[in-house]
Formats: C-alpha cells, sequence, structure tokens
C-alpha cells in the first residue's frame, strides 16, 4: 500500500494519535462548532493544547481562545480581508500534570499540508511567520519559518520538531509548555478566493526510546504555485495638469502622496522622487509605490505605463515586482521610470495584478495611449483602436498594453519584455 499523506493524516485524526503514533496525545481544529475541552491521554502523554487569538479579526469574540481537540488546527487566515489584513494566533503546547499521574516528557512534532484549494493567488500573498514565543505575552522570539503561505506549507511538510529549549544546540523534549506564535498577513492581493491552512502536530514520549519524527515518508511533494496575476487591470491614472492637486503643475510634479484623478480613488502614488529638466520646470522621471489612502493593503504592479505628448513608455512586472516602481524591470537605479526621450510626463497610468479569471479580466487599457509616438509599442494598423486588448500571456501579463516585447539597445529580444530605459534619458536632472 502507498503511503501518501492524505491517508496517514486521516489516519490520524480517526485515531487521535493515540494508535497510530505510540504514545501521543493530540489537539485540535480551529472552529467553534468544533471546539472542545477535553484533552485526550493517550499512555503516559497527555499533551493539551490552547489557542489564542492575539490580534486581527475575531480577536475578543467568541471562540477567539479555548482548548482544542483533535490532531489538526486550520489557522483562521480564511478571515482576512482588506479592511483587517494582519492577525496573529498564540498557540501553548503543555503536558499538565494531573493529580498522582507523571506526564512524560515528550518530543513534539509540526507539519502542514497544501493550502486547500490548491495553487491560488491567496496562497501566494498571505505570508505566515512561525515563531517560538514568550507563553506570557505573546512576544515572538525565534523564528522557526517565514513566507507564503505556500511556501511554509512546503517547508514543513515533512515535519518539524519543536524544540522546548530553542536556545541549547539540540533540542529539548517538551516537559512544561512551549508556545508558538503564528502571525499572518494578506499583503496586496484582490480577488475573491478562499483558502484554508491546516497545521498538523504530534507528540511522542521521550523515556525509554529515541523519538523519530511520526510524519518521516509521508508524501511530501511541493505545493503547487498560484498565479498571483492572472488578471492585469487598470487601478487608476494621475494626471500632471496644472491646479489638479498641490504640489502637481502642467508636466511637473514635487515628491508627496497623491490620490488618482482617474480610476479608484482610493488608491494613489506616494512619489518619493523625481527627475526634472528645463531648471526643474517639468518632470521626467518619477519613482513611486502605490499607496491605499486608509491604510489597507496594496495589490502588486503589473504595468506602469508614463506617457508625454506623442507616445508612452511601458515597465512590466516580473515574479518579484511588489507596489514599488524600484521592483519594475527597466526602472533606474532610483526605481525612476520616464516618458520617452527624456520628455516630460503628462500623465501615469497604473494597472495592478488581480486574481480575475482571464475571460473576466477587462484588461490594462488606456484610451489616451496610442501609438503614434516614439514610446511605447509601434503603431496600430486601426487608428480607432486606441484600448489594447488582453495580450494572454501564459506567465500573468495578461491585458497588458501593447502586449509585450521590447527590444534592447544592441536590438536582442528582451525577454522579460521591457520597453522602459534602464538609465535616466540625456539631460535630465536629479
Amino acid at each position: 500500500m502507498i503511503l501518501s499523506r492524505r491517508r496517514v493524516l486521516a489516519a490520524l485524526a480517526a485515531a487521535g494519535g493515540a494508535g497510530a503514533l505510540a504514545g501521543t496525545g493530540t489537539a485540535a481544529v480551529f472552529r467553534d462548532s468544533e471546539r472542545s475541552r477535553a484533552s485526550i491521554t493517550a499512555g503516559t502523554v497527555d499533551l493539551v493544547v490552547e489557542y489564542e487569538l492575539l490580534t486581527g479579526p475575531g480577536t475578543g469574540g467568541p471562540g477567539s481562545s479555548g482548548t482544542v481537540d483533535g490532531p489538526r488546527i486550520t489557522l483562521p487566515v480564511d478571515s482576512l480581508a482588506p479592511n483587517d489584513d494582519a492577525g496573529s494566533m498564540l498557540l501553548t503546547f503543555a503536558l499538565p500534570q494531573r493529580g498522582d499521574a507523571i506526564n512524560n516528557p515528550a518530543a513534539l512534532w509540526l507539519a502542514t499540508d497544501c493550502p486547500v484549494p490548491e495553487a491560488t493567488g491567496l496562497g501566494e500573498a498571505i505570508r505566515v511567520t512561525l515563531s517560538y514565543a514568550d507563553c506570557e505575552s505573546g512576544t515572538p522570539l525565534s523564528r522557526i519559518v517565514s513566507g507564503s503561505l505556500r511556501e511554509v506549507a512546503d517547508d514543513l511538510r515533512d515535519g518539524r520538531r519543536v524544540d522546548s529549549d530553542p536556545t541549547t544546540t539540540e533540542p529539548d523534549c517538551l516537559v512544561e509548555e512551549v508556545c508558538l506564535l503564528v502571525e499572518y498577513e494578506l499583503a496586496g492581493y484582490v480577488g475573491t478566493e478562499t483558502v484554508d491552512f491546516p497545521l498538523w502536530f504530534a507528540a511522542v514520549q521521550c523515556r525509554h526510546a529515541t523519538p523519530t519524527n511520526p510524519f518521516a515518508g509521508i508524501d511530501a511533494d511541493p505545493c503547487p504555485p498560484g498565479d498571483p496575476c492572472t488578471c492585469c487591470r487598470t487601478l487608476g491614472k494621475l494626471e500632471l495638469d496644472s491646479g489638479t492637486q498641490p504640489g502637481i503643475d502642467d508636466s511637473y510634479v514635487e515628491p508627496g502622496t497623491y490620490v488618482f484623478t482617474d480610476g479608484d480613488t482610493d488608491y494613489g502614488l506616494e512619489i518619493y522622487d523625481t527627475a526634472d529638466k528645463d531648471a526643474g520646470t517639468e518632470t521626467v522621471g518619477v519613482a513611486f509605490r502605490l499607496v491605499h489612502l486608509v491604510g489597507d493593503a496594496v495589490p502588486s504592479l503589473c504595468t506602469v505605463a508614463i506617457k508625454n505628448g506623442p507616445g508612452f513608455e511601458q515597465y512590466d512586472r516580473d515574479d518579484d515586482t511588489l507596489a514599488d516602481t524600484a521592483g519594475l524591470p527597466g526602472s533606474d537605479a532610483d526605481g525612476l521610470v520616464y516618458a520617452p526621450d527624456g520628455s516630460a510626463i503628462s500623465h501615469v497610468t497604473v494597472c495592478v495584478c488581480t486574481t480575475e479569471p482571464e475571460a473576466d479580466c477587462p484588461g490594462c487599457t488606456d484610451p489616451s495611449f496610442t501609438n503614434s509616438g516614439s514610446g511605447g509599442p509601434s503603431g496600430d494598423d486601426d487608428a480607432d483602436r486606441d484600448e489594447r486588448e488582453p495580450s494572454g500571456d501564459a506567465d500573468g501579463s495578461t491585458g497588458r498594453l501593447g502586449g509585450r516585447g521590447g527590444t534592447e539597445p544592441d536590438g536582442s529580444d528582451d525577454p522579460a519584455g521591457r520597453s522602459g530605459p534602464s538609465a535616466a534619458p540625456p539631460g535630465g536632472d536629479r
């Protein structure tokens, strides 16, 4: 019989861990309706696990703390939302002494399964950090693992020993209690997916035996990655016109935070650097980060287009791009992106990643973008088609303005599809 992770974990859940993992106590599912104050005693190991929501959704509400029952905790990451995008939970693993019974020291292991469902953009957008923590205050002490939900699941798939004293060289058996802090944050996500993240654990007695990993040998193929950018859609545009906002003049902008003049006005740009010409009267390059004006998380940039009168320069994301132009291929060392040929900027259009199905994606479009100038892709045969159709690129770049594929200075194809210059244009002042 093939030993699969799901088969073993199902057996753990059914048996409470006692028969499957000799001398094992267990703990439980994080759900109000399934919460119990009973603990399971298996042989001479009586493991009790308590949880407490410290911050984020559900804090202080019904079921925000208690003792759990079973071999699994489901972290409450599915409760995160753009307006409540971070939280933390303290887990306390204890071996209580009850009456005259002697509770043996135990070796504790944690393991995970892949997020459910697998391969979602939400699994890439939620950041998780697991740390040892002070049991009284919940303060993190030392980090165990950190990354996206999927990355953490991959790191813990085959089991991780929990050290009751992480300050020592060798892992110590649990005698009294050890606490772990799980912190989770929704970073730059736009979509409607849901995801569950199961955390499994088992305690094996240390006396008269060498503790071995109860999760060893379980099928632990890597969790399939999700695409955080199935749709690239227009979010907003900032016009550089006199009188629109303080700090902005015709083709000029000072460093500062500005609301989009078109599009979603809950968002804007924090411009932290500029390049000017003509004695500082015209702006030719900007470095900025996307901001939500009431402090919520922001999605990742997929395309930024910098327009002048006759044309535009287009900067497209790579897999590591977040919400700052400093991460865009083609930006310079200071994160500046420029209009074509060192000309003055007329406006900036920003498109962002979402996880909408490609069929429902409106695309990254801007009716003011024509291909008549020196910047951007070559001209379009149909003069009336100012909006670009989604390109349907396999890497999640759906709907980029003008498609992909710039050319390097030596005439070779640029595999990243960059069309923005890699340095400040001639004559640009800082």
